[in-house]
């Protein structure tokens, strides 16, 4: 270990008897711990690690996971080399199961899917495939609904409810919802059933007996009580004038009562929850109050408040019991009919990939339960299965589903062997099905590690973070210390959450590193817009592009003073790459913040932020596609003519146009090209080229002929961000791939394809945007797993998203579907009890993720968190948050927040720096939290500032005028300073120092790039060398075929060898004259060597082993320039491996004699010296010998 464990991750290392849930802090090294104690019981009890199954959440993490403990196996065996039970764990490590879920199941299912009638060849359906497939499947079984569709009945009633519009679009979107959401069950069918059962209503006669009643009942006493504290304390308030008292206190005590009544009555049901409202608020006295005291306004508005949001919840209660159930037991038959449809599909597409032979990912899990879990619990194979393991690892354990987890406890030995390790206040990936409710409910049942018994499952908690400075860890635990709590983000964040510092800094702490928040004053830009002009109006400065100016301008600052960042134990200045802008949807506002940080000179990257369909490559590719089919239309077409590839311009566009108005467009430019205009002309020889056999080709050729045939792969690879534009392409020809490998024909079916994807908003993971290696513009969700030095965390202002919510019909995977009523006879519809409870839960439950995105996105910054929120009412927005400020602030006020960056005031406001934010709002200060730990940064900024984009400094504009004569007289005179370079070629191969035909042949293999001038190859006709037999030098070639080829186990004699040479010829690896050309009798003394005898009995050798590595250019030209690197190729002849290590072997057929033989082996020392150097880098493994073998001499030669 490069350095020690804590006394934590040493008790979860150490820690057995039973499962063991490890709740580990962001930065806390879960990865490392996880590998330590795999490794541990590896060395400590002897357990072999192909004994352990470890589950990770990406392929790409499972490979890294290994590495990680394929490098610890190794550091430990370095220590005890001669402990053989290791040395057999560095080779068992790539047997070991250490993978994600999914590939588990597919092993599972490969070996054990007889058990099913599953064929052990299925293929895996990727996503788009996957999506078609179900597309046609759905698409058939609506049209045999409908071919025995029925006036009033089900289906029918089904369709006039939720399939409002011209199509069945609406309709298909919502069973394709239901059925995927209802993947995270282990048996959805059963789960279908009980929903449809539970429907039914049978034997309920009161709302609240319901489970969506008992729900609203809960969450409208919960309120009632917040408010009735609320009131409590504005009676407290009164005291401070008897006159005021007189008059408020008595219509505070009446509103308290009602309060008090009304929680007490949503426990007695529905009915007597509505008896008890409205909720009274007698209007107050009206004697004169001399004087006046703040506590006054407070009690006023408080009660203010209490009374809209009292009122607002009685409008939920309007509906009795009867009428709540009448309604549900109305959409009871189309939702009975939804579930039918839902699985009418499901079967026909499970025929459909039965037939295919193809399985799609839910189907990897869910046929992998029905394999491991029966009715009474784990299966009798899930028994067999688990005894191959001796402890099941899972990593990201806040992102499982109850599928995975069932899957995971049945091979587990009654979960006693299981260790999970996650961070629930990580988990954001609830739209995947991740369910992190699995997760707190084994942590809040599983008891203390200290505590539990042998057998008793236990859980540790890691909170050490090893990652970033105490100033982001307090940050981060004063925010959440007053934000998340169990009713509002389903944990509480106690001290056994928080974070705690684990990196040493030195103190006292840098007041250069406190967290900032920024809060942007754009309320000059929202303000007096009855006054401006609908120019002025126009001309308005979008708010998110003030917000990026705002960090574009502190990105500058930091860079202009030098940041400090440490490293290596010294402080370096900041530099581009250092610095991440975090944003919850990047795609709406990146071109925003593009934009500003152009205008600063700064440059940036951004993962997926380009459109793809409307990047102009892949438009103006589309666009000759629909042309090819159809030319025409006439916007497709003149779209390729303006386009880079034809270059027509718009004035000859409009006069193609202006000279044939009678005829469409493709008409008027073919007489264009009759009267002789010429690019008309090309243009329509093209096109007929190109349209010439396309009705013979598949979407994926005919994409490839017009990237050839119209150079659209040079044209746009040529512009700026050639290389991103090049990929766009590739994509595009990749949709077409995957939309015939689903059985899916003719182009126009493919374009329909992506006009639906265009037209759902789906957006294609195009390639990378941006220049290189600059400030990154992430996600929050793509940053997970990331850490920065600088974090800009910007966008805090954006409305949460409500969208799920008001979809046609909802989805809860505990609470079921939530239609709406439609009343045919009146034409309207509105909720019903299920919906409305739906909504409110999915709305608890977005609000969670949003709030644990938020502690994602905080825990990235090593160094430093930068915090802006804009406020387009500026001190305005302020004044409406202080009356609810509080660190912890109160569930309820959270809740009716409406961005995340309002939760964030909300603590903050009660801190001292704060006085800023206070000051704008002309209020006073809240009570502040005892104990807030290292100051913020906290900043009142002028949204003037930001409203236009900056001016260059007049330093800058004073030497753009006063040099540009001797600018433009140096650039004139300038020589290129690597001249010395040019000559220096991209590519050299390995014995091109002493020459070899086998290296230069990998190279040719390996691609395009600058080759050293050569000869040609004129190599002799067939006839010449039948006539005149092969030359010395293809002779040598022969003897070295015969090597690639033979088998070492042949070549105990000289006959064995002459037989295996025949074989060869027999089998056209040689050809006949080479195979008379090989004498047998020098490779008979090669093996009869005691190098020939190692060789044959090698359990590790390769041959022919061809290689492209990059080295520094001065490896071989010392006159190279610092940094220039060359592409080095070559073909090792043979290597083995031994305990030692590596053993190289060269052949060398060369005239040498046994004065000659050493100088002449020392010219090839380069050679031997760049094979071994390369082996070395490729394998990780020392080179200790490398022999040239002279067959002249039969001998070898050690260099």
């Amino acid at each position: 270990m490069a350095f020690s464990l804590t006394d934590e991750q040493q008790d979860v290392v150490d820690n057995r008897g039973g499962g063991l849930l490890v709740s580990a802090a962001a930065g806390s090294g879960k990865t490392r711990v996880l590998v330590e104690r795999l490794v541990d019981r590896v060395e400590q009890e002897g357990l072999d690690v192909d004994r352990f199954l470890v589950i990770t959440y990406t392929r790409a993490a499972a490979a890294e996971l290994r590495g990680r403990i394929v490098e610890e196996l190794t550091e430990r065996l370095a220590r005890s080399p001669e402990d053989g039970h290791l040395r057999r764990q560095a080779t068992l490590v790539y047997k070991a199961q250490i993978s994600t879920i999914h590939a588990l199941c597919a092993q599972i299912l490969r070996e054990q899917g007889h058990l099913l009638d599953l064929e052990p060849d299925f293929r895996l359906l990727d996503e788009g495939e996957a999506g078609l497939l179900m597309q046609d499947a759905l698409t058939d079984v609506l049209e045999r609904r409908y071919e025995t569709i029925q006036e009033g009945d089900d289906f029918s009633l089904l369709v006039d409810t939720m399939s409002a519009g011209r199509d069945d679009s609406k309709l298909e979107q919502i069973v394709l919802d239901v059925r995927g959401r209802v993947q995270s069950h282990p048996d959805p069918a059963a789960w279908l059933n009980e929903q449809e059962q539970t429907f039914a209503l049978e034997g309920v006669t009161d709302a609240g007996e319901t489970v969506w009643g008992r729900l609203l009942l809960k969450d409208a006493a919960r309120q009632a009580r917040y408010w009735a504290g609320q009131m409590a304390r504005a009676l407290d308030l009164c005291e401070c004038d008897d006159t005021f008292a007189a008059n408020y206190a008595p219509s505070l005590s009446a509103t308290l009562d009602g309060l008090n009544g009304f929680v007490k009555a949503a426990e007695t049901g529905w009915d007597a929850a509505c008896a008890a409202l409205p909720i009274p608020f007698p209007t107050p006295g009206r004697k004169r109050v001399s004087g006046g005291c703040t506590e006054m306004d407070q009690v006023k508005d408080l009660r203010t408040r209490c009374k809209k949001r009292m009122e607002k919840l009685a409008e939920g209660f309007q509906d009795s019991s009867a009428d709540l159930l009448e309604d549900l037991r109305a959409v009871y038959p189309a939702v009975k009919a939804l579930f039918d449809l839902v699985r009418d599909f499901e079967a026909a597409y499970t025929a459909e990939k039965q037939r295919r032979g193809v399985l799609d990912f839910s189907d990897l899990e869910h046929l992998t339960v029905r394999l491991l879990v029966g009715p009474e619990g784990p299966t009798e194979l899930a028994r067999q299965l688990s005894g191959r393991y001796d402890e099941i690892m899972v990593d990201e354990f806040q992102d499982t589903n109850a599928v995975q987890n069932a899957i995971c406890t049945a091979l587990s030995r009654d979960g006693k062997n299981l260790f999970m390790v996650g961070d629930v206040k990580q988990s954001i990936y609830r739209f995947r099905l991740a369910d992190p409710t699995i997760f707190l409910e084994k942590y809040r049942t599983f008891r203390p590690y200290k505590e539990a018994k042998e057998g008793e499952e236990r859980r540790i908690t890691l909170s050490r973070n090893f990652r970033s400075r105490p100033e982001v860890l307090e940050g981060a635990n004063y925010l959440f210390r007053g934000l998340m709590s169990e009713e509002f983000g389903e944990m509480d964040y106690t001290d056994d959450q928080a974070l705690y510092p684990g990196r040493k800094v030195d103190e006292p702490l840098d007041p250069r590193y406190a967290v900032e928040l920024s809060a942007l004053d754009l309320s000059d830009e929202a303000e007096d817009e009855g006054e401006k002009s609908k120019e002025e109006q126009a001309a308005k400065v979008p708010k998110d592009l003030q917000e990026a100016r705002f960090a574009a301008l502190r990105i500058r600052q930091l860079l202009d003073e030098g940041f400090p960042i440490p490293e290596n134990g010294e402080d370096r200045p900041v530099t581009e790459g250092d610095i991440v802008i975090l944003l919850r949807s990047p795609g709406t506002v990146l071109h925003h913040y593009a934009r500003a940080l152009g205008e600063r000179g700064i440059p940036w990257e951004a993962e997926g932020g380009s459109d793809f369909f409307a990047s102009t490559e892949v438009h103006v590719a589309l666009s000759l596609l629909q042309v090819v089919d159809n030319p025409r239309q006439d916007v497709p077409l003149i779209a390729v003519l303006r386009s880079p590839v034809y270059g027509f311009t718009a004035d000859q566009l409009a006069a193609i146009r202006a000279g044939h108005k009678d005829l469409d467009y493709f008409g008027a430019v073919e007489a264009a090209a009759q009267e002789g205009d010429s690019d008309c002309a090309e243009f329509l020889a093209e096109l007929s080229a190109l349209r010439f056999g396309a009705g013979d080709l598949s979407c994926y050729q005919l994409l490839w002929k017009l990237y050839d045939g119209a150079n659209l792969m040079g044209v746009f690879g040529a512009m700026s961000d050639g290389e991103e534009r090049q990929a766009n392409l590739h994509l595009l020809a990749e949709l077409a791939r995957r939309f015939e490998g689903a059985g899916h024909k003719g182009l126009f079916g493919f374009l329909s394809y992506l006009s639906g994807l265009q037209a759902r908003g789906e957006r294609i993971a195009a390639p990378a945007a941006g220049g290189g290696s600059g400030v990154r513009i992430l996600s929050i969700h793509r940053s997970k797993g990331l850490e920065f030095p600088v974090v800009l965390l910007c966008g805090l202002s954006r409305r949460l998203n409500r969208e799920d919510v008001q979809r046609p019909i909802l989805f809860h995977p505990k609470l079921g579907v939530g239609p709406k009523r439609l009343d045919l006879s009146r034409g309207v519809e509105y909720p019903t009890l299920a919906r409305r409870a739906v909504a409110r839960q999915l709305e608890y439950e977005m609000m969670a993720e949003e709030l644990r995105l938020l502690y994602v996105a905080m825990t990235r910054a090593r160094e430093k968190l930068i915090l802006s929120v804009a406020l387009t009412g500026g001190g305005k927005d302020i004044a409406k948050l202080l009356p609810d400020a509080g660190c912890p602030a109160a569930p309820q006020a959270l809740a009716d927040c409406a961005s995340v960056g309002q939760w964030v005031l909300l603590p903050v406001l009660c801190r001292k720096e704060a006085a800023p934010l206070r000051d704008a709002a002309l209020g006073s200060a809240p009570p502040s939290f005892v104990d807030p730990g290292p100051q913020w940064d906290i900043r009142w900024v002028k949204g003037t500032t930001l409203a236009a984009p900056p001016r260059r400094r007049a330093a800058e504009e004073e030497a753009a005028r006063g040099t540009v004569d001797r600018e433009l007289l140096r650039r004139l005179s300038w020589t290129y300073p690597h001249e010395a370079d040019v000559a220096i070629p991209s590519k050299i191969t390995a014995t091109q120092l002493k020459g070899r035909e086998r290296d230069k042949e990998a190279a040719d293999q390996a691609g395009n790039g600058t080759a050293v001038t050569s000869t040609p190859d004129l190599r002799r006709p067939r006839f010449a060398q039948e006539e005149q037999g092969l030359t010395p030098a293809q002779q040598g070639s022969a003897l070295h075929l015969a090597l690639q080829y033979l088998d070492f186990q042949q070549t105990k004699t000289t006959a064995e060898i002459k037989a295996e040479v025949q074989r060869l010829v027999d089998r056209a690896f040689l050809t006949p004259e080479q195979g008379t050309a090989v004498d047998p009798r020098p490779i008979a003394a090669f093996f009869a060597s005691p190098l020939g005898k190692e060789v044959r009995e090698a359990p590790d050798l390769r041959r022919e082993f061809k290689f492209s590595l990059l080295t520094p250019a001065r490896r071989v030209w010392p006159e190279a320039g610092e940094g220039e690197e060359v592409l080095l190729q070559g073909v090792v002849d043979l290597f083995f491996e031994t305990l030692e290590g590596i053993t190289v072997v060269d052949f060398k057929t060369d005239r040498v004699s046994e004065q000659t033989v050493l100088a002449r082996a020392e010219e090839y020392r380069a050679q031997m010296e760049t094979y071994s150097g390369a082996l070395e880098q490729i394998f990780g493994k020392k080179v200790v010998r490398r022999v040239l073998w002279f067959f002249a001499l039969g001998q070898g030669v050690e260099v």
